[in-house]
């Protein structure tokens, strides 16, 4: 295939992986009305405890082997189903051990974790399975196969949400919790086991030195910084439970729910770019990445003001009265996103280049960063705290990567003063628009105002627009 028929497969391919993704992800929002008056803050809590440590276990147990795939795809182009074979051959050895650790010392976990015997089980069987779906989704995504992950993807949300009311409406009645946490697991436990089944089918063979060796020496730097992203992302909702209860914890993750829709949005666009930035940086084409990365910033502004605009209305209408004060993390958490998603730009480029030391370093600070604020934030000021610890850590890491990938390239790829200049102002407006939460008529003038700017820039500047999306799409080549 031309290059630029290559290219425009990956643009397609991505961008139609990316909308399924937010539209599917959308349903966490969409079902919001109705599972939070179904459930209490508690079971909010207790349900959004589980999740936390299943992904504090996925990265131990899964041993970050993820991460190796796209390489693979580059190194072993013709071997990449053995490879798959040979990484959950090995993932399948260690997390079997594992759960033989839990079910002999399954009291004292359930302590530690702050969730049921039974639950503990229920997890390490989980995360036996689950990474299947993670490598299969991963194959897809690097041989620009975009439906097979629509379709995966739909079957878990789409899934989840039937599974979810199922169970909470006619089997886990006083125990509710309970039907949250199956429902939202078993439709990826059973894609787990059909996944895994495939990836042996394909490709087993006996070479799995080879393989093992090449895939450890990539993933295995990569679990400190998976570890610190848990912590930046999941430990504060178990830090919540630990030090001010389940039912703050289920306030904090509602607010999480709505705000972190940005995040479902920026890792959907960052999946559909990774390609294509890789084909246009092996080509050193940076005007085009310059353009399109640009493009791409002031869409997440946008959507990041708008969020937060209106999140006292969204959330009147999503959750239950007593959800309704959550409204205090929405800022912090999706000015915390964006920031995410600017970091995982420049990270992309140092994966790129093989610097998983460099990515885990960065995450590393910012995890002991969100850590010290949180341990001494939280007990004084309660949840809403844990959103500004977020917030101050995306910050201190997005500076960092912003600097190391600079190192590793030796250039500067990105349009960065422009793409720091529109997050900045970002903020600036967003903490604004916090303060007049209680002050309606204020706020919508603000509101429109900004917009009426935005669209008035927008209309003057229409033809660099459509320019860069024909960059992109390579129509011009």
């Amino acid at each position: 295939m031309k290059p630029a028929g290559l290219n425009r497969l990956a643009l397609r391919s991505g961008s139609s992986y990316m909308l399924s993704n937010i539209v599917i992800s959308s349903l966490s929002i969409i079902t919001a009305p109705i599972f939070t008056r179904l459930l209490t803050t508690s079971d909010y809590g207790i349900a959004t405890n589980f999740a936390a440590w299943i992904n504090v276990g996925l990265v131990v147990i899964g041993l970050g082997l993820a991460y190796s795939i796209g390489n693979a795809k580059t190194d072993f182009p013709l071997e990449l189903d053995n490879f798959l074979a040979a990484i959950q051959t090995l993932g399948t050895l260690f997390a079997g051990v594992v759960l033989v650790i839990a079910i002999l010392f399954k009291a004292q976990l359930a302590q530690w974790m702050e969730i049921d015997q039974n639950l503990v089980i229920v997890l390490f069987v989980y995360l036996l399975f689950f990474p299947s779906v993670i490598f299969s989704q991963e194959r897809y995504k690097f041989l620009l196969k975009y439906k097979p992950n629509i379709y995966i993807t739909l079957f878990g949300a789409v899934g989840s949400v039937l599974f979810c009311l199922g169970f909470i409406l006619f089997i886990f009645k006083e125990q509710r919790y309970y039907g949250r946490i199956l429902g939202l697991i078993l439709p990826f436990f059973l894609m787990g086991i059909f996944f895994y089944v495939s990836i042996i089918r394909k490709g087993w063979n006996w070479n799995f030195k080879k393989y093992w060796k090449y895939a450890l020496r990539i993933s295995l730097p990569m679990i400190p910084h998976a570890l610190a992203m848990v912590v930046l992302t999941q430990m504060d909702r178990i830090m919540i439970v630990r030090m001010v209860g389940n039912s703050a914890a289920g306030l904090f993750s509602f607010g999480y729910t709505y705000a972190v829709l940005l995040l479902l949005v920026s890792n959907a666009v960052l999946q559909a770019y990774q390609p294509w930035l890789y084909f246009k940086y092996k080509d050193n084409n940076l005007s085009v990445i310059k353009t399109s990365t640009n493009f791409i910033a002031i869409g997440m502004c946008l959507l990041t003001m708008l969020s937060i605009s209106f999140a006292p209305e969204a959330l009147m209408i999503l959750g239950a009265k007593e959800f309704w004060p959550s409204k205090v993390v929405v800022m912090p958490i999706a000015v915390g996103a964006l920031f995410q998603y600017l970091y995982n730009t420049y990270a992309t480029l140092e994966l790129y280049h093989k610097k998983t030391i460099v990515v885990a370093m960065g995450t590393l600070l910012a995890a002991g960063i969100n850590y010290t604020l949180n341990r001494f934030l939280i007990p004084v000021f309660g949840y809403p705290a844990a959103g500004y610890a977020t917030l101050a850590s995306y910050f201190c890491l997005a500076l960092f990567h912003f600097i190391a990938y600079q190192k590793v390239t030796g250039k500067r790829v990105f349009d960065d003063r422009f793409i720091w200049m529109a997050v900045l102002g970002t903020m600036m407006y967003s903490f604004l628009i916090s303060l007049l939460y209680h002050v309606y008529l204020l706020r919508y003038l603000l509101v429109i105002g900004a917009f009426c700017i935005i669209s008035g820039v927008a209309y003057l500047n229409r033809k660099r627009i459509v320019h860069a999306y024909q960059l992109m799409s390579d129509k011009n080549e």
